[in-house]
């Protein structure tokens, strides 16, 4: 990979509970998220900031070894599930952090890629086709819990923002669901689900660029609409960087601060964003 362009920033100016990383070999892009209970037992200013950092700090050197990708991430949740472990009142933390997860990788000519979760792979192809990497599970469990708040605000005459607190005990029942079947799958504090990941591999001579961010990111085309789709959004930053789409996004965000027209629980969501060509 070249010509490498990242940006990160938190929703509140205090943290961020995303983490990225890339170089001319790997890149990935991890999107924690803290127990709804917000209960923390590490140093960090969140539980999910702690485990996002940690991640990252060893999928570094994991992602370097001659392994599968998947196997790397499975080394490194076992690894950071007992680190967890020996905070104080950890293992009595019933929501415990969990984080999503894309991550892209040159080997042996080919480009290896492993999406779990709700952060986004874009890959632009020499030929002109785009590929959309996304594992849409979560996706949808999120979507109903949108539709849920439009309802509960329409109904109790509330704003859609306010209505977020009503659908907790949904949040709850979903991430009850991690790594099951019925729900869907991250990194968590088990090694359950990790290998039902997108995952799959493409000749290098094949790709011209490539995106890999968090779904904080995603609102840009699949909530706002400012692209018209990933191959939109990939030109653009190809030919002006990230800054000038990340200005769009914020704009509409803040046009709609309360998600009265573009339903979502807080007027942004953390950011990670990685640009680079093959």
């Amino acid at each position: 990979m070249k010509k490498i362009l990242t940006y990160i920033a938190g929703a509140k100016p205090s943290y961020c509970e995303d983490a990225l990383y890339a170089d001319e070999r790997c890149a990935f892009v991890l999107d924690g998220a803290t127990g709804v209970s917000g209960e923390k037992v590490t140093d960090a200013p969140t539980d999910a900031c702690w485990f996002v950092r940690r991640h990252r700090a060893r999928l570094i050197g994991a992602l370097g070894e001659k392994g599968e990708i998947a196997d790397a991430v499975s080394a490194c949740a076992e690894a950071v599930a007992e680190e967890y472990l020996h905070f104080a009142g950890a293992e009595k933390v019933a929501d415990k952090p969990s984080a999503v997860l894309s991550v892209v990788r040159e080997r042996d000519g080919f480009l290896e890629y492993y999406s779990l979760g709700d952060t986004v792979i874009i890959l632009r192809m020499k030929d002109g086709e785009v590929m959309h990497i996304l594992d849409e599970r979560l996706v949808r469990l999120d979507n109903e819990n949108f539709e849920r708040m439009k309802k509960i605000a329409a109904e109790k005459g509330k704003t859609v923002r306010a209505a977020f607190a009503d659908i907790v005990p949904y949040i709850l029942e979903n991430r009850r669901k991690m790594n099951t079947p019925q729900g869907y799958c991250a990194l968590a504090h088990t090694t359950d689900g990790l290998d039902t990941a997108l995952m799959g591999k493409i000749p290098l001579a094949k790709i011209r660029d490539l995106l890999v961010f968090s779904d904080g990111f995603a609102e840009i085309y699949d909530l706002f609409g400012l692209y018209p789709t990933p191959a939109a959004l990939i030109a653009e930053i190809a030919e002006n960087g990230i800054m000038p789409a990340m200005k769009r996004l914020h704009a509409a965000q803040e046009a709609d601060p309360d998600g009265e027209k573009f339903v979502r629980n807080k007027l942004r969501d953390d950011i990670s964003v990685i640009y680079a060509e093959i």
